[in-house]
């Protein structure tokens, strides 16, 4: 893990909070994975986790979706 890329991560942002609850949050994503794929990781999962959050590499976890009204079968395929 590039410690030095967490901390800057960390010292430009001031998000020490927000940095550990996104982390969580891809731990989960990330242990949600089937075990065919985790076990090629080369590293821990937890590892794995606060370097995607540092590198800014994250789903946008908690945007909510936007419903779409449905509609006819071509206004679907012509959006």
């Amino acid at each position: 893990m590039d410690s030095k890329l967490m901390q800057k991560f960390i010292e430009e942002n001031n998000c020490t909070f927000l940095y550990l609850i996104l982390a969580n949050e891809e731990l989960e994503r990330i242990s949600k994975l089937p075990f065919q794929i985790q076990k090629t990781f080369d590293k821990k999962l937890t590892t794995i986790a606060l370097e995607h959050v540092a590198d800014n590499d994250i789903p946008d976890y908690f945007v909510p979706e936007e419903e779409k009204i449905e509609g006819k079968m071509q206004d679907i395929i012509d959006e």
